[in-house]
C-alpha cells in the first residue's frame, strides 16, 4: 500500500521557489532504534497502513536541512503491538544564502519542498531501515510502501 502525500499538487506550486535552486547534498540516519514488544510472533506481521512524520527544518548560510522522524508499530495478525521502531532521518540541500535573491524564499515554500522533494528523498532510506531492523529483530521483515506525491 503506498502512503499519499496530501495536497501534493498544490505543495508542489508552494515549493517550486525551493525546487529551482536546492541540489540534494546528503540524506542521513540520525536515530534507528528497534524494540520487540512481543518475542513469540511466528506469523506474519500486519501491513503498517499510516505513516506519522514529524519534520523540522534548518537553515544555515547555504544549506538547508530537513530532519523527518518517525514511530512506527507493527501489529502480529491478531492485532497486538509486536514491535516498535524509531527512525530519524536528515536530509541535506545546498541553496542560495538568504542574502542572494534566489535564496529569499518564504517558509511556507519551504515546508512545502519538505513535505514533497525532502520526504522523497528520505522515503527510501526509512523504507531500507524499517526492513533491516525488522529482520534484525527476529521479525517477518515489514516493507512499507512507496511514497507517492
Amino acid at each position: 500500500m503506498a502512503f499519499l502525500i496530501p495536497r501534493a499538487e498544490e505543495q508542489r506550486q508552494l515549493a517550486a521557489p525551493v525546487n529551482a535552486c536546492a541540489e540534494l547534498l546528503d540524506v542521513r540516519i540520525f536515530l534507528l532504534h528497534g524494540e520487540a514488544l512481543k518475542v513469540d510472533v511466528t506469523s506474519d506481521l500486519q501491513e503498517i497502513e499510516t505513516l506519522q512524520t514529524n519534520m523540522g527544518i534548518g537553515r544555515d548560510g547555504s544549506h538547508i536541512t530537513y530532519q523527518f522522524e518517525h514511530v512506527l508499530t507493527a501489529q502480529d495478525l491478531d492485532g497486538t503491538d509486536a514491535l516498535k521502531v524509531q527512525v530519524n532521518l536528515g536530509v541535506l540541500f545546498g541553496f542560495p544564502d538568504e542574502s542572494d535573491p534566489k535564496g529569499a524564499v518564504s517558509e511556507e515554500s519551504l515546508v512545502a519542498f519538505g513535505y514533497t522533494t525532502a520526504q522523497l528523498a528520505a522515503h527510501p532510506y526509512l523504507r531500507s531501515a524499517v526492513a533491516d531492523v525488522t529482520s534484525k529483530l527476529g521479525f517477518p521483515q515489514v516493507t512499507l510502501g512507496l511514497l507517492k506525491s
